[in-house]
C-alpha cells in the first residue's frame, strides 16, 4: 500500500488545504490540553472549531450535489459511514481489548455502559447524566475512555435532521433558506445561553446547545457573508480569527462559563479563518497550508479518538496523573497510531479508489454495530466481568471501590454566596446547649462528622454542643479567596467568624486542609471577586498573618480555641492505589503514594497557633508513625480519596479528638 501523507480529496480543484491546517489547529490543543500540558488551559475550544469546520464542509458537499441533481440520503451517510465508522470501531476495538485487562469489575462495567452508549452515538447523553455536577471538567469525567466520544455523538445527531432540514429549506422556501437557518442556529445559541446558566453539564454536553456552532459552519458555506474582493480584509480576517483562537486556547480555563456566550469567541475566530481564505490568498491561508499543520490536519480524527484513550488507560495503571516523561510518550503514540490509523483503517474506506462498494459499506457498519453493541451488553450484564479475578482480589476491589463514596458530605457551603449568617448552613448537634463546640473549616473539618456525632452520643463533650460550618475549599481567613470561579470563601470566612464570636460558644475548633499551598490559588478578594494577583509565598505570608489576627481575637474573647495542623496529603488515590496494587500485584507491581504535604507551612501554622494561645490537635499522631503514615489495612484504603479520612474509618481519631477537646 502506498502511503500517500495527504487527504483523500487534496486531488479536488475545491480542496482548500488550510482548512486541514485550521484542524490541527484544533486538534493539538485537545491534545495537550487533556494531556495536562502548561499552557493549553484551553484547549478544550478545539471541538468547537471542528464543529464550526464540519458544517461548512458538509453542508458545502450536499449543496454541491444539490446543485448537480444528484443528492441522495443513501449516499450521504455512506459518505458519514466511510469517515467515521472505521477508525473509531478501530479505537473501540483496542480499548475493548486494554479495558479487558486492566480495568477493575466496576471501572469495565463504566466502559460497557460508554461503549454501548457510543455504538449508538448516544455518549453526550449518558456522560451528561454521569459525570456528576462538574460534568466535563470534573474528575469524574477522567475516568472514561470513551469521554471524547461526546462530541462525535453531539455532531451524528445533528447530521439525523440537517441534511432533510437544509434540503427542505432550500427546495420549497429558496430565497429564505439562510433566514430560516439564521433563526434555527439563534434559537439554538439562546438555549445554549440559557442552559449554562441554568443547567451548564446539559448545556456543555447538549445536541440542541451545540447545533447552532455547525449551522455556523453551515451558514458560511451557503453564503451568507459576501465574497471578499480586497485582500487586505482577507489577511485582517484570518490574523484576527487566529489571534481569537490562541485568546480561547490560552486564555480560557476549566473555570471559564462554558459553552455559553465565551464558545462565540472560537466559533467566530474558525469563521473568519475559513471565509477569509474562501476568495484568494492571504498571510493565514499560507501559515496553515505549511505541510506539517496539513499533515496534522489530516490524521486530526484519527489523533482523536487515539489520544484520550491512551491519556486515560497511562493515568489509570499509574493511578496518578502523567508526568513529564509520559506526556511525551502518550503524545507521540498518539500521533504515530493516528497516522498508522489514518492510512491503513481510514484510507481504505474512503475515496474513489476505495474497494468496498456503498452495500458493502452498509452490511459492515451494521456488523460492527451489532458486534459492539454485544460485547458492550455482555460486559454490562456481566457487571464488569469480575469473575476475570479469584475471590481475595475481588474483594480487596470491591471495598476499596466502596471506600470512594463512603464519606457524609454534611454541612457543605460549596461554592454558595453568602451575604449574611442566615445564608450559611450550618449543620448542630444538641442545637439548644448554652454552651457548644463550633467546628470551623472546609472539607477536613466536614470529615469529622461522624466522629463528632459518637462523641456527643457518648457524652464526651460533657453537655456542650456541636455547631459545624463548613466551607469546601476555603481557607478560614476572610481576606483571600479561591481564585477559581464561584467561590465566596472571603465572606464566608467573615460570618463564620461572627459565629465564633458569640456568647453560646466556648471552644472554637479550626481545620483546613493545605492543598493551596505553592500554587496561585488564591487571591486578595473584595464580595467574592479577585482584585489582584499575587505569588504563592505572599499568599502563605497573608495566610498566617490573618489567621494569627483571628486567633488572637478569639483568645482575647475568652475561647478555648484548637487548631487541627494539616491532615496527610497525597499525591494519588489511595483507593485507586489500593485497587492496582490488588489487580497487579501478582505481578510484582506495587504503588505506594507520597505524602506531599508541605512541611514547612504546618510548622508554620503550628507555630502562630502557640503562639496566639491555641491548643494544638495534629492527626499525625493517630495516623503516622515518624514520617511512614498509614494509609491501608489488610489491603483496604483508610481514605477515600487522596486526603479525605473515608467515614467508616475517622474513628481511628477517636482518643486524640477527645482528648483535645477536654
Amino acid at each position: 500500500m502506498q502511503i500517500s501523507f495527504q487527504s483523500t480529496i487534496a486531488r479536488s480543484s475545491r480542496y482548500r488545504a488550510d482548512v486541514d491546517g485550521l484542524r490541527a489547529l484544533a486538534v493539538v490543543p485537545v491534545v495537550l490540553y487533556h494531556a495536562k500540558v502548561a499552557g493549553f488551559s484551553g484547549g478544550f475550544v478545539g471541538v468547537d472549531v471542528f464543529y464550526v469546520i464540519s458544517g461548512y464542509l458538509i453542508t458545502s458537499l450536499i449543496l454541491k450535489d444539490e446543485e448537480r441533481g444528484r443528492f441522495s440520503f443513501a449516499s450521504f451517510y455512506e459518505r458519514r459511514i466511510r469517515r467515521i465508522f472505521p477508525a473509531l470501531f478501530g479505537v473501540i476495538c483496542f480499548c475493548t481489548i486494554v479495558a479487558t485487562i486492566l480495568l477493575a469489575p466496576k471501572d469495565f462495567l463504566a466502559f460497557g455502559k460508554s461503549m454501548l452508549a457510543m455504538t449508538f452515538f448516544a455518549t453526550n447523553i449518558l456522560f451528561a447524566r454521569d459525570t456528576g455536577d462538574a460534568g466535563y471538567f470534573g474528575r469524574t469525567a477522567e475516568n472514561y475512555s470513551l469521554l471524547h466520544t461526546w462530541s462525535l455523538s453531539v455532531e451524528e445527531q445533528f447530521y439525523i435532521f440537517f441534511p432533510t432540514i437544509l434540503l427542505l429549506c432550500t427546495r420549497r422556501a429558496k430565497r429564505g433558506a439562510k433566514s430560516l437557518l439564521v433563526i434555527i442556529a439563534l434559537i439554538s445559541f439562546a438555549i445554549c445561553l440559557w442552559e449554562t446558566k441554568h443547567r451548564p453539564v446539559s448545556a456543555f454536553y447538549g445536541f440542541i446547545p451545540r447545533a447552532w456552532e455547525l449551522l455556523l459552519g453551515a451558514l458560511l458555506a451557503m453564503r451568507i457573508v459576501p465574497h471578499l474582493d480586497r485582500r487586505i480584509l482577507r489577511e485582517l480576517l484570518g490574523v484576527i480569527g487566529i489571534a481569537m483562537l490562541a485568546w480561547a486556547v490560552f486564555g480560557f480555563t476549566d473555570d471559564t462559563v462554558f459553552p455559553g456566550i465565551s464558545v462565540l469567541l472560537p466559533c467566530l475566530g474558525t469563521c473568519m479563518v475559513i471565509y477569509g481564505g474562501e476568495s484568494g490568498p492571504s498571510w493565514a491561508k499560507s501559515v496553515l497550508s505549511f505541510g506539517p499543520f496539513v499533515f496534522i490536519g489530516v490524521i486530526s480524527y484519527s489523533l482523536y479518538l487515539w489520544h484520550w484513550p491512551l491519556i486515560v488507560f497511562t493515568r489509570y495503571f499509574s493511578a496518578a496523573d502523567l508526568t513529564g516523561r509520559q506526556k511525551l510518550i502518550v503524545i507521540s503514540c498518539s500521533v504515530l497510531l493516528a497516522f498508522i490509523s489514518y492510512e491503513f483503517i481510514e484510507a481504505p474506506f474512503r475515496g474513489a479508489n476505495s474497494q468496498f462498494n456503498r452495500r458493502e459499506i452498509f452490511l459492515l457498519g451494521a456488523c460492527a454495530t451489532g458486534v459492539t453493541a454485544c460485547i458492550a451488553l455482555a460486559i454490562c450484564v456481566q457487571h464488569g466481568f469480575p469473575g476475570r479475578y479469584d475471590a481475595r482480589i475481588q474483594h480487596l476491589v470491591a471495598e476499596n471501590a466502596k471506600r470512594e463514596d463512603d464519606f457524609l458530605a454534611v454541612c457543605g457551603n460549596w461554592k454558595k454566596e453568602i451575604h449574611g449568617m442566615e445564608d450559611i448552613s450550618f449543620c448542630s448537634l444538641g442545637p439548644t446547649s448554652e454552651r457548644k463546640v463550633m467546628f470551623w473549616g472546609d472539607s477536613h473539618v466536614q470529615q469529622l462528622y461522624p466522629l463528632l456525632a459518637k462523641l456527643y452520643e457518648q457524652g464526651d463533650l460533657h453537655n456542650r454542643g456541636v455547631l459545624i460550618a463548613v466551607a469546601n475549599g476555603c481557607a478560614p481567613v476572610e481576606r483571600l479567596n479561591n481564585i477559581r470561579t464561584g467561590y465566596h470563601c472571603d465572606s464566608f470566612a467573615h460570618f463564620a467568624m461572627l459565629r465564633a464570636e458569640e456568647k453560646d460558644i466556648d471552644t472554637v475548633f479550626i481545620g483546613f486542609s493545605t492543598w493551596w499551598y505553592g500554587y496561585s490559588s488564591q487571591c486578595p478578594s473584595l464580595d467574592g471577586r479577585c482584585i489582584q494577583s499575587i505569588s504563592p509565598a505572599e499568599v502563605e505570608q497573608r495566610f498566617i498573618q490573618e489567621f494569627g489576627e483571628h486567633l488572637a481575637k478569639l483568645k482575647g474573647d475568652g475561647k478555648h480555641v484548637i487548631v487541627s495542623l494539616p491532615f496527610p496529603i497525597y499525591d494519588r488515590s489511595i483507593p485507586d492505589v489500593e485497587i492496582r496494587n490488588a489487580l497487579f500485584g501478582k505481578f510484582g507491581l506495587q504503588w505506594q503514594a507520597k505524602d506531599i504535604t508541605s512541611p514547612v507551612l504546618r510548622n508554620e501554622i503550628e507555630s502562630v497557633a502557640r503562639e496566639k494561645g491555641a491548643e494544638v490537635f495534629d492527626p499525625r499522631h493517630a495516623l503516622c508513625v515518624n514520617e511512614n503514615c498509614l494509609t491501608q489495612v489488610d489491603g483496604v484504603s483508610i481514605y477515600k480519596d487522596d486526603n479525605h479520612i473515608a467515614a467508616s474509618q475517622v474513628d481511628i481519631l477517636e482518643d486524640d479528638l477527645r482528648q483535645a477537646l477536654n
